[in-house]
């Protein structure tokens, strides 16, 4: 079993490293000089991303933590990928802020992005419920059918106060020429809720930076499309 730390990058400050153990792979990224960077360290966001194989969700964990570097927000996380190569179950759980363990645990997601319905119901017990006048978690969710979740889980989710979106990553990809971009497209229709924690134009810059340069220019073009897509639904 592979155990060590490789290191990534240094940016802004910080210096970002990766562990590798068996199936799971651990990011952290920490201050250079011990400090942080002033309010750059407001942000304390928990993530889960899911999916499977070959949906891009390592791509999505990258985009983010991307952000988290180039903006100098501590970060930590860990990917669980699993028989990810047959099509199974991936799953990152991120965390930008102060944060020391790299686990997301049940009732503290503040988002849950998942890229395939079926791991959607796995994942959402990790969504915080509202508390104390604070809002609940957001769940964004790629599949055809906007109605497909059972009434009885949506109804319970509605009253924990966490909001539940599900949007056809798929077709806007498809109808798009990249049927791969789905990820891409579920993000940018993220972006255009008030909450969300990435604003569509550092998502931008970032999907720019990671993406190839073949796929640069229709990643972006999907991405405003779920953006349009998404403020058309969300719409105060």
């Amino acid at each position: 079993m592979l155990n060590l730390f490789q290191h990534l990058i240094k940016s802004n400050g910080y210096e970002t490293l990766k562990r590798v153990q068996g199936d799971k792979t651990t990011i952290v990224t920490q201050s250079l000089e011990g400090e942080g960077v002033g309010e750059l360290r407001t942000m304390n966001v928990q993530m889960i991303i899911s999916g499977v194989g070959g949906q891009g969700v390592l791509l999505l964990t990258r985009i983010f933590s991307e952000i988290a570097i180039r903006e100098g927000y501590p970060m930590i996380g860990s990917e669980d990928h699993g028989m990810s190569q047959r099509g199974g179950s991936v799953i990152t759980y991120l965390k930008i802020g102060d944060f020391n363990s790299p686990l997301v645990k049940r009732g503290n997601a503040d988002i849950l992005l998942s890229l395939e319905k079926n791991e959607a119901y796995k994942t959402l017990h990790f969504l915080k419920p509202s508390t104390n006048g604070q809002n609940g978690g957001l769940c964004f969710i790629n599949a055809p059918d906007p109605h497909y979740m059972e009434k009885h889980i949506r109804d319970y989710l509605k009253e924990k106060g966490i909001e539940v979106y599900v949007f056809g990553a798929d077709q806007i990809a498809t109808e798009m020429g990249s049927v791969q971009s789905a990820n891409i497209a579920l993000i940018g229709f993220a972006s255009a809720h008030p909450r969300f924690p990435f604003s569509p134009e550092k998502l931008r810059q970032s999907i720019e930076s990671v993406s190839p340069p073949k796929f640069r220019e229709v990643s972006l073009k999907i991405f405003d499309k779920g953006f349009t897509e998404g403020r058309r639904w969300m719409r105060p």
